[in-house]
């Protein structure tokens, strides 16, 4: 703060604001430049920044007179556009309306530069630059997205956006456990997850390899990598290795995502199963190492993990969530502690994250974080028994047998945590 004070005393605000506004204008400036190499355009390096500079400048100056001198400049400038716009050739003016937008943006930023709004006015130019160069980008990706895809979006976005806002904030039922924007928003926020993870896939996984697709699909399902992998180990034994290295690291991923999912919901509970889960995590990486270091090839792999945004298996995890939820609420009045494991077998035979958004949950009051981490892990644990079924009776001998020594090093420590944290 001190060095800023004294630029500010060095130079003046106004000539601090000038440079500001001319360095956001470059920046959208350069970007718009290059674009013209390819591209017929009208406004390049010199033009953002002069227009930034208007901006600030008439911003300046609404202390001595009024806001009206901005919003009627910007009123003109609009204009100015528009008439410029229809008045030139098509060929000769180029692909104007982003530009446009640009310069009207780039005006506005001026203007919240003259309010000292500087760091928000230098993140809304990285964006808009960002927005503008990714254009190629967007383009490719928009081809290759296919209408089931579009759809999928779509219904996200009403899920999201039109659905969850309109639910009731207010606690019903038993013991007053269920809230429907409160199973709303989980719903949304997994499907959120998967739906990146899903893309992620799609656009930087598929096909590139059986560790990066194992990687990127334990973004989504890795029971669903297991049991893809494991099918494909007993199709070409010859590479088991490989497919038991994707199946280990696909889980890998499985617990900083769960523990990532804990945080949102509970950010008390993350010091207790960071460490737990950062070993379990070692385990499983170093394990995939061991299986790959001296595997040089690196076929081709897709896996297939269906619909982005499937609305049944959304509603879906939100009936498991619910059932958890209760099953969790009532083992532990029953039958204590020893329900709660039970719950949390159960449910880690389907899924791991109703159970981990359950426990956090459980645990927001800061009492019992020491069982809700256990009962986690306890979780985790039942999955990796699914997932090392799956690949013992789908997969090859080989595979059965790596995943099972990487699985079974992480069950026992697991069960080492689980009983020294229970003491």
């Amino acid at each position: 703060m001190q060095a800023y004070q004294n630029l500010i005393d060095l130079i003046g605000p106004y000539m601090l604001g000038i440079l500001i506004s001319t360095g956001l204008g470059l920046i959208i400036g350069l970007e718009r430049e290059f674009d013209k190499i390819k591209e017929k355009g009208f406004a390049g390096m010199r033009t953002f920044p002069i227009v930034a500079i208007i901006g600030f400048s008439l911003g300046s100056l609404t202390g001595q007179f009024s806001n009206w001198i901005v919003i009627i400049s910007l009123g003109c400038f609009i204009l100015f556009l528009a008439l410029y716009h229809f008045s030139q050739k098509p060929e000769e003016y180029g692909q104007g309306l982003t530009t446009n937008l640009a310069l009207i943006a780039t005006f506005i930023l001026g203007f919240m530069v003259s309010a000292n709004f500087y760091r928000e006015a230098v993140a809304t130019a990285v964006i808009i630059a960002t927005l503008l160069s990714l254009k190629t980008k967007i383009r490719s990706v928009i081809r290759n997205i296919t209408s089931e895809e579009l759809f999928a979006f779509i219904k996200f976005a009403i899920i999201a956006l039109l659905i969850l806002p309109f639910l009731p904030d207010k606690n019903f039922g038993p013991n007053e456990l269920l809230n429907p924007f409160e199973i709303g928003s989980i719903i949304v926020i997994v499907s959120l997850i998967n739906f990146i993870g899903y893309f992620l896939v799609k656009f930087a996984g598929s096909k590139k390899g059986i560790i990066i697709t194992a990687i990127l699909g334990g973004l989504i399902s890795s029971t669903a990598v297991a049991w893809n992998y494991a099918s494909k180990s007993k199709e070409a034994p010859e590479l088991s290795k490989k497919y038991s290295a994707g199946i280990i690291v696909a889980s890998a991923i499985m617990f900083p995502r769960l523990a990532l999912m804990a945080y949102i919901f509970n950010n008390d509970i993350l010091q207790y199963i960071a460490l737990p889960f950062a070993i379990l995590t070692v385990i499983c990486a170093v394990s995939a190492l061991l299986l790959i270091r001296n595997d040089k090839n690196n076929p081709d792999t897709n896996i297939k993990l269906g619909n982005p945004l499937d609305v049944l298996n959304a509603i879906g995890f939100g009936a498991i969530y619910l059932i958890i939820l209760f099953a969790v609420f009532y083992s532990n009045q029953l039958f204590g502690e020893r329900g709660l494991y039970f719950s949390a077998f159960i449910a880690g035979l389907a899924d791991t994250d109703a159970i981990t958004i359950s426990m956090a949950k459980f645990s927001l009051n800061g009492y019992k974080l020491h069982l809700a981490s256990s009962v986690i892990i306890a979780a985790t644990i039942s999955n990796m028994l699914v997932k090392l079924g799956i690949t013992f009776f789908k997969g090859s001998k080989i595979a059965g047998k790596m995943v099972g020594y990487a699985f079974g090093s992480v069950i026992a420590v697991g069960l080492i945590y689980i009983l020294f944290n229970s003491h």
